[in-house]
């Protein structure tokens, strides 16, 4: 120490104005380095006295610029680092313990987040960016990292700091290294953009002024000023690399956070420079020419800039609309943004301008475009997608006025004679030049800047506009005398279209390959927009039919060499114009387009986007041309041709259609229009099958194309086969009424010979199945068609006898196929027993005898075809027939199989045993199944003694051994369920006295079986308890209900609950009759019960639900059965329900909201009666479900949105509030009261009782109910969203209905304060207006 060696002297130093203290010495921070490296220099408490002067330093200089800024400088901070790493490890002598006097010194110089701030950025930012930029990771560590750093650089210390010190650029500057390392941290950008906000957002109050001397709106501005900055600095960041898919995604990314947050301002010239060079990249990025991802992004930073201003976009809108003339094959996105153009001219009612400005742009494209790319991309992009183009019809039809209607029409078509008048000079001047200079021009290699050729793709692109705004045009909103004007104007374009359809057909047929080109689009373009003025039934119709033109038309059709674009339209024209000339006229015209098809027709994989101006000479684009002709036939025409043409060339068409083969394939069909789809299309439309003569010619190639060969392993005969299988799949779409008599008998015949080959043919397995599936789906619509089938009873005992044959099925079996022939076997079994009862014994004798073949060995994977045969038709038997229908020898053959077949089985099923493997398993399951059909085929025969009986009960002992298994498969559920029926059906044969005991084991089994299966399974085994149950006596269904509700009641786990709930709405669904009293009771314990239940409102969701959706069911679908006494409770479980909730789920459960909704509509709909007496009540629940429907106002703290929140039910979570779905729901609610309805008990008579509402009852309520909707509207830390309020209003307006004006004065002096009073008449205001007061 030369100067400074006394330690007074160092701290005078340190503490001098002045840096360094003398003139020409050292600075501060020297002299402080060399005290502390000093060890011999003696200094009281040195290291606080460095600590101290370090802080305070950085307190008082923070704000200097980057170069004298101490927090910037290194040497201050290892000295730091020195000092109280020293002091820390007690490395100096005479030092106080660091935690003597840091702690302290910290409190006293607040400079703690700044610090962290600083070393962040210099230590830790580049990890933490590139760790929240990480895609894939844990989404909720991900989250914890990133709000931890979130509150480092963002937490209003350093707010305040960086504000106050002008060091904003600090964070960018750390942030660009990484960026230059690793571009996915560009994704990064605006999640911090949107988190800065949020920031100075919630810090509003400590960072922007809050005098009042500030400005309204003041604090608005300051935060929209800050937030651009930040914006501004992120894009010049984005800068570095324009040609980045991930600069490009952040850019639109830092958009969209400025329009969600409302940032600009028009006012601010710097923002609005900002938005202009945005604009300005993004326009650059709309090229054909650039990258398709790019320039997509370049579309969504327009949209998004549309959305936050659309003022912004036009001045530049006639640079933007060429552009996008160019774009072809177009992303949804740009449809979007061309929606948000339509929507801007749609609300300033300037669509006559933005259609002018289409013009104008495509104008501008031909300048600078070849007429080849001009053509093939602006028929394809954006601006003509049919999206776009359906959108600016709906928009001309609903805001285009009466003026603009008129001159954008006639504007129209002075482009359109303009650019015809050029296409006609330049094809003059082509005609004077020498034939040796011209050059040949198709639509692929149109690369020239041939002004004949601009002229005719402007006019065709012209005319394919025109075709939209001409078909929109508000004929119907315009006076009389406009809508003459428009008609008059329509009628002389479409002359003019015709003179030039007319003059371009002649010059077509001399002219060379460079002029046809363009003549032919030109025609087709003409051709399009006059049939579209013709079809409008706007304007008189005058037939487009000449002689010579008629005659061109069949010409250039012949014409191998025409532009299939034309050929479409002269295709329509000559279709169009059919009508009005002989037969033999159009039947030629139709036999060349036959032709064409003929040669161009291909069943291959081909299909056509449906865009004209596509098709080429190629023969991909000829068979695309077919397509489109056919489509255009079928769709449109196939009436017209009907009418002329004949039979032969029906019989071409039909054949051409039928070689389409709809045979499913396997890959993802191509986009865009196919033949097959074309085809199914057409056999399911009913006009297609009304024409008669067509409909003739069709089946008559389909009984052409049905044979059953004789063979069935030669190649010829399989495929012959195949188009016969075919030919049925087409049959499949006919409708079974449309086929005569005799053509069913004789299909049906065919198919089953089809059938039977096809089983017993040695074909593969696997190609039986889709073979046998159709012919037996035919089958099926014949005999379930009333009067379908004339088969006599032996063919059916025959076709049944074919279907239950072993080889009828393969072994290895298709799920597809066994259903059909279940199916099937169904309808035979009908109508065999309907066509035989008390008649053809013997080959019922027949049928049943052939039972006796089944096979009931455990040998097989599953039953044999005769056991499930068996069960089907014992299903038809019961369901459809009585046993005293049949002859007396039938029942006893029958009574026979039964016997039989029981004493087969029960020693088998008697054995089981619940460890079998899962194939043996598969075949007990199906034993069982047979067992519980014997059952039922048992109780159809009649009663039979016990004593007679030779099989005891089987299925407790088959229960009893499944309760021990602990898994869930597949399997084990379709046992348990098996199981569970043969028990069910077995409790029909119990004996008396021991039918209590039996109905208390069912219940205890099938509870316990029910919580083991899976949803699915659940479901068979409630249907199958629900028929027991609609079968029971009263005091046997009374045990039922009894025995489940004390199950519930002791069962405390949720899960036994949920099921125990779900068997008891599908008992209360299927009770027997004369059962009212037991289940009052029953519901009137179970409604008790919830409202015991501690942890129901705290409980699963499901079980929340599954409690609501049992008292819904319970007063939608038999209200009958409240009583008054279940009111209290009812209510008292809706309002616990809405009840407020400190905590919450972490999801929203609408369904709740639903349920409670329909509970009280129910209420009020249907008992009346019972809702009367409690008005309270209801007008409580009413309050609860609006207050519910509010949404907590953002950018809350803390303590204010749980004052919110802990008035909110459990089920819903203020981050995911109610939807516009729900309040609809309330709206029809709060209507319902006002809604006459009959009460439904069971001692009303509705033929004398008169239909009223609760709105005279509930009118001294309905204020209270009002005064709900007030409150959340002038709550300050709610809201009520727009789309709400305007659902909301008419069930608002039914309740101002039932308020008399003596309670709304009441309730404006007593109940409401100033806000409440202005919302109130605002309201009634609106009800006023809408009131129907009887004048009119």
């Amino acid at each position: 120490m030369t100067s400074i060696n006394t330690s007074q002297g160092f701290i005078r130093a340190l503490k001098a104005t002045s840096d360094p203290p003398v003139q020409g010495g050292p600075l501060k921070i020297k002299i402080a380095r060399q005290a502390w490296d000093n060890h011999s220099f003696y200094v009281p408490n040195k290291a606080e006295v460095i600590v101290e002067w370090i802080m305070g330093k950085f307190l008082k200089e923070k704000d200097k610029e980057t170069t004298l800024n101490p927090l910037l400088d290194l040497r201050f901070w290892t000295l730091l680092h020195d000092v109280v790493s020293s002091s820390a490890m007690g490395l100096g002598v005479h030092m106080r313990p660091l935690k003597a006097w840091l702690p302290s010194l910290l409190t006293r110089i607040p400079l703690a987040p700044t610090l962290v701030y600083v070393t962040f950025l210099q230590n830790f930012l580049p990890h933490w960016l590139e760790l929240v930029s990480l895609q894939g990771s844990d989404a909720t560590l991900s989250d914890i990292i990133y709000d931890s750093g979130v509150e480092t650089l963002f937490n209003l210390d350093v707010l305040r700091w960086t504000r106050d010190s002008r060091t904003e650029n600090h964070l960018f500057e750390a942030i660009t290294p990484v960026l230059t390392s690793n571009i996915e941290v560009f994704a990064v950008l605006p999640r911090l953009f949107s988190s800065y906000i949020d920031s100075i957002k919630k810090h509003r109050g400590a960072l922007v002024s809050q005098s009042s001397t500030q400005a309204p709106g003041a604090a608005k501005t300051e935060i929209q000023t800050q937030g651009m900055q930040f914006f501004a600095s992120c894009l010049l960041l984005l800068d570095a690399d324009e040609n980045l898919h991930q600069t490009w995604s952040a850019r639109v990314a830092l958009l969209k956070v400025v329009d969600r947050e409302g940032l600009f301002e028009r006012s601010n010239v710097e923002a609005a420079i900002l938005l202009d060079r945005v604009l300005g990249q993004s326009l650059s990025k709309i090229d054909m020419k650039a990258s398709t991802e790019l320039s997509v992004f370049g579309v969504e930073c327009l949209s998004t800039i549309a959305r936050i201003d659309y003022d912004i976009i036009v001045p530049l809108l006639p640079r933007i609309l060429p552009k996008l003339f160019m774009i072809p094959d177009p992303d949804i996105l740009y449809l979007k943004f061309l929606g948000l153009i339509l929507e801007y001219h749609s609300k300033t009612r300037t669509t006559n301008s933005y259609t002018q400005d289409l013009f104008s742009a495509l104008s501008i494209t031909s300048i600078h475009h070849s007429p080849g790319d001009i053509y093939l991309y602006a028929l394809s992009s954006p601006l003509l997608n049919a999206t776009h183009l359906q959108h600016l019809s709906k928009a001309l039809q609903t805001f285009l006025g009466e003026s603009q209607a008129l001159s954008l029409t006639k504007s129209i078509f002075d482009i359109l004679k303009e650019e015809w008048e050029k296409f006609n000079g330049a094809e003059s001047d082509t005609e004077e030049r020498s034939p040796k200079r011209r050059k040949t021009m198709d639509i692929n290699t149109a690369g020239s800047t041939n002004p004949e050729h601009q002229s005719a793709v402007v006019f065709s692109v012209s005319a394919r506009l025109a075709m939209t705004v001409f078909s929109s045009l508000p004929m119907r909103a315009v006076t009389e005398e406009v809508r003459d004007e428009l008609r008059d104007l329509l009628n002389e374009i479409r002359t003019f279209l015709r003179r030039i359809v007319k003059r371009s057909m002649k010059a077509l047929k001399r002219c060379d390959a460079d002029k046809k080109w363009s003549l032919s689009i030109v025609s087709a373009a003409s051709l399009r927009l006059c049939y579209t003025l013709d079809i409008l039934g706007n304007i008189p119709e005058a037939p487009f039919d000449d002689g010579r033109l008629f005659k061109r038309a069949l010409e250039a059709i012949q014409d191998e060499q025409l532009l299939p674009e034309l050929l479409v339209e002269l295709s329509r024209f000559l279709f169009c114009t059919s009508l009005a000339r002989d037969s033999s006229s159009s039947q030629a015209a139709f036999n060349h387009i036959l032709l064409y098809l003929e040669k161009n027709f291909k069943v291959s994989a081909v299909s056509w986007s449906g865009q004209v101006h596509r098709l080429t000479h190629s023969g991909q684009g000829e068979m695309e041309c077919a397509l489109g002709l056919m489509h255009m036939i079928l769709e449109r025409w196939l009436p017209v041709i009907e009418s002329f043409a004949s039979t032969e060339q029906l019989e071409r068409l039909v054949n051409v259609i039928m070689s389409i083969d709809i045979t499913p394939n396997p890959e993802p069909p191509p986009s865009g229009l196919q033949v097959q789809t074309l085809l199914l299309q057409t056999l399911h439309s009913a006009q297609f099958w009304e024409l008669p003569k067509f409909r003739v010619t069709l089946l008559t190639y389909i009984n052409h194309l049905i044979s059953a060969p004789s063979d069935a392993t030669t190649e010829s005969s399989l495929e012959l086969i195949s188009k016969t299988v075919g030919a049925y799949s087409l049959l499949l779409m006919l409708p079974v009424e449309y086929l005569s008599r005799s053509s069913r008998s004789e299909f049906t015949r065919k198919a089953l010979a089809l059938d039977r080959q096809i089983s017993a043919s040695n074909m593969p397995t696997p190609s039986k199945y889709r073979p046998l599936v159709i012919l037996r789906v035919f089958l099926n619509r014949i005999f379930t068609n009333p009067n379908g089938s004339d088969f006599p009873v032996e063919q059916l005992c025959e076709a049944s006898e074919h279907f239950m044959s072993p080889t009828t099925l393969p072994l290895v079996l298709d799920e597809g196929l066994e259903a059909t022939t279940m199916s099937l076997l169904e309808s035979v079994f009908f109508e065999t027993f309907k066509k035989s009862e008390k008649s053809s014994s013997a080959l019922l004798l027949k049928i049943v005898c052939a039972f006796e073949k089944i096979d009931t060995q455990v040998t097989h994977q599953t039953l044999d075809v005769r056991s499930r045969s068996l069960i089907h038709m014992v299903a038809v038997l019961e369901r459809e027939f009585k046993l005293n229908s049949l002859s007396d020898g039938v029942q006893s053959a029958m009574r026979k199989l039964y016997k039989n077949l029981s004493m087969a089985i029960y020693p088998q099923l008697s054995t089981f045993d619940p460890g079998t493997m899962p194939v043996e398993l598969t075949r007990y399951t199906s034993l069982v199944t047979l067992w519980r059909s014997l059952l039922c085929f048992r109780k159809w025969l009649g009663s039979v003694a016990p004593t007679e009986d030779s099989s005891p009960s089987l299925a407790p002992q088959l229960v009893s051994r499944l309760l021990s298994w602990d898994g869930s498969s597949a399997v084990q559920d379709e046992t348990r369920v098996a199981a569970v029926a043969a028990l069910l059906e077995e409790f029909n044969f119990c004996p008396e006295k021991d039918r209590a005991s039996y109905l208390n084991y069912v219940v205890a089994a099938f509870t316990h079986t029910h919580l083991s299966l899976r949803p699915s399974a659940r479901q068979q085994a409630e249907g199958f308890l629900s028929k027991t149950c609609s079968k029971l006596s009263a005091s046997e269904f009374s045990q039922l209900l009894d025995l489940i509700t004390d199950d519930l009641k002791r069962n405390n786990s949720h899960v036994a609950r949920i099921r125990l709930l779900q068997v008891s709405t599908n008992l209360l669904r299927n009770h027997p009759s004369g059962t009212l009293k037991q289940m009052q009771m029953f519901s009137s314990r179970y409604i008790q019960t919830f409202l015991g239940w501690r942890d129901l409102f705290d409980g699963p969701i499901e079980l929340r639900l599954q409690t609501l959706e049992f008292v819904a069911h319970h007063c939608t679908e038999q209200p009958a059965v409240l009583r008054a006494g279940d009111m209290g409770s009812i209510w008292s479980l809706l309002t616990t329900f809405l009840a407020g909730s400190c905590v919450h789920d972490n999801d929203t459960t609408s369904q709740i909201f639903h349920n409670i909704i329909n509970i009280v509509s129910a209420l009020v709909r249907l008992r009346r009666d019972l809702v009367v007496p409690t008005l309270p009540h209801l007008g409580s629940v009413l309050r609860q479900l609006l207050m519910s429907v509010r949404t907590v106002r953002p950018n809350l703290g803390i303590k204010q949105t749980s004052l919110v929140t802990d008035t909110l039910p459990r089920w819903l979570n203020a981050t995911h509030p109610i939807g516009v779905e729900e309040v609809k729901a309330l709206a029809r609610l709060l209507e319902t009261l006002t809604a006459k309805s009959m009460v439904r008990n069971n001692t009303s008579n509705l033929e004398t009782q008169k239909a009223e509402s609760l709105s005279k009852p509930f009118s001294k309520h309905a204020a209270y109910v009002l005064k709900a909707y007030i409150t959340a509207m002038n709550d300050p830390l709610c809201m009520l969203p727009s789309e709400h309020r305007k659902e909301l209003h008419r069930g608002l307006y039914a309740l101002c209905s039932m308020i008399s004006d003596h309670s709304r004065d009441a309730l404006m002096v007593g109940a409401l304060d100033a806000g409440g009073k202005t919302t109130m008449k605002a309201l009634w205001k609106d009800y006023e207006k809408q009131r129907y007061i009887g004048k009119g």
